[in-house]
């Protein structure tokens, strides 16, 4: 029969089984876990025994019962006897029994089960000196609230844009409207400069209405795109004044120079400013500090600046461009997992938001090593594979008809039969339909633990591809 050999054995009084379970679910993510509720059959008493014997850690979890349960004291002494690492907790305000006091002890006296709770991270770091192994991440929040907003994360923003894409913001916000579940990233530049303008606000405002959340972006990149020198600070607070979003990015500055320092006050800068001329929170972009030899982005920099900043500003989502995590995916997600990592020591959960990310494939990948939300114009350039997640060129729909034919929503299967919406609004509703799924998907394997399932199917090469994704991130895949 194989035994399973724990990590960390977590010993504590039956009374407070419901608050211990979400501590063992919590450990779960990082580490190998037993508790009693793993005992199904036997002597119950020698598998307790050979559970602390062999285990890497033992968790005794003090409270008024448990300081007073034969039972736990018993084996938290046979561990301490046979120099196993104990690392206490206590949910109540309690001393430690007698014997027990020199301890560091982490007080998690009325927890309820919150994982943004700081003092978790004391414990996890705790454990990562004694196992003199690192968890891996602090667990993801599976939903993100900002101000009145509310989505499920990860979570993919569909944008808008009136640079290169196959649909004016007009009619890109209209199928959004139309098709019913999608969060938005629409462009400040465009709500200023467009001339159908109130249709845009008008379709805005029904998504919104039926819970979706809308994010105004600061409208650089259009501008750098079109080279629009025009479009500034000024501009962008113009249109903030348009009450048809849930949250904005601040005005990013673009060219960035090699001091760090300089960096960081500005993106404090502009969201203190920013802030100041709208009700709806507004969210940090960071763009890395460039090199004086080459002008490149410095990646290395990035997770101490993002620390930095979300210690200084706790924002509910920090943004940042994905081009500027490295030069190919396994680069990107190498930087992405280290700054996640950066972030975790902050003792509350950050999230990130990356820019500029609409790749299925990227998306699932980066968002497996730390990364929460994004936004891209993929939806909206390319017609997407149903049945592998693969992009192909937006004329090459032809071939995929067929797939929309099946799709589940009515609006979809109606687009494709209709004789008023043209080729391109065909398209478009494929991919709204293939993007809901693909993310809907994701997030299932992820939240269960599955990713590398996920991945490995999706991946070109598949085991290979899988193989590569664990050398470059063997923290996460391995």
């Amino acid at each position: 029969m194989l035994v399973k050999v724990a990590q960390v054995c977590i010993i504590y009084a039956h009374p407070s089984r419901s608050t211990v379970r979400k501590l063992r679910d919590l450990l779960a993510s990082y580490y190998t876990v037993w508790w009693d509720e793993d005992l199904h059959s036997g002597d119950y008493r020698a598998e307790i025994e050979r559970q602390l014997a062999t285990a890497g850690c033992v968790v005794p979890v003090w409270c008024r019962i448990a300081r007073a349960d034969k039972d736990v004291v018993d084996e938290a002494s046979y561990a301490e006897r046979h120099s196993i690492p104990l690392a206490p907790v206590k949910i109540e305000d309690v001393d430690s029994p007698l014997g027990f006091a020199s301890l560091h002890t982490v007080d998690l006296n009325g927890w309820s089960g919150d994982l943004a709770d700081p003092r978790l991270a004391v414990l996890l770091k705790n454990l990562g000196k004694v196992l003199q192994k690192e968890p891996r991440l602090l667990p993801r929040l599976e939903e993100l609230s900002i101000g009145k907003s509310r989505f499920s994360t990860p979570e993919l923003f569909r944008s808008v844009s009136s640079h290169e894409t196959a649909l004016q913001p007009e009619s890109a916000v209209r199928a959004l409207s139309l098709y019913g579940k999608d969060p938005v990233l629409v462009s400040a530049y465009d709500i200023f400069n467009e001339e159908h303008r109130d249709a845009i606000l008008r379709d805005l405002e029904q998504c919104r209405s039926a819970g979706r959340p809308v994010l105004l972006d600061s409208g650089n990149y259009e501008a750098s795109r079109k080279g629009d020198k025009e479009w500034t600070v000024e501009r962008l607070h113009e249109a903030m004044q348009h009450p048809s979003y849930d949250m904005a990015f601040c005005f990013d500055e673009l060219n960035t120079g090699p001091d760090v320092e300089g960096v960081f006050r500005s993106v404090v800068s502009s969201v203190e400013r920013d802030s100041r001329k709208t009700s709806r929170p507004v969210l940090p972009i960071v763009h890395a500090p460039r090199s004086e030899e080459n002008g490149l982005a410095r990646v290395d920099f990035m997770p101490e600046l993002l620390k930095r900043l979300s210690r200084e500003l706790r924002p509910a989502l920090v943004a940042l461009p994905e081009r500027e995590l490295g030069p190919g995916l396994l680069a990107r997600a190498k930087t992405m997992y280290a700054i996640r990592r950066a972030l975790d020591d902050l003792g509350f959960y950050q999230p990130i938001h990356l820019l500029g990310t609409g790749n299925p494939l990227s998306i699932a990948v980066l968002a497996a090593v730390g990364a929460d939300c994004f936004d891209g114009l993929e939806w909206c350039r390319t017609v997407a594979d149903h049945e592998t997640g693969r992009l192909y060129h937006f004329q090459q729909y032809d071939f995929f008809g067929w797939q929309t034919k099946l799709a589940d929503s009515q609006v979809v299967r109606d687009a494709r039969d209709s004789d008023k919406i043209e080729f391109a609004g065909k398209v478009i509703f494929h991919n709204l339909e293939f993007f809901s799924n693909w993310m809907s998907e994701l997030r299932v394997h992820l939240h269960t633990g599955k990713i590398e399932r996920f991945l490995t199917d999706k991946l070109p090469g598949r085991a290979d591809g899988m193989k590569q994704l664990e050398q470059a991130v063997p923290e996460i895949f391995s």
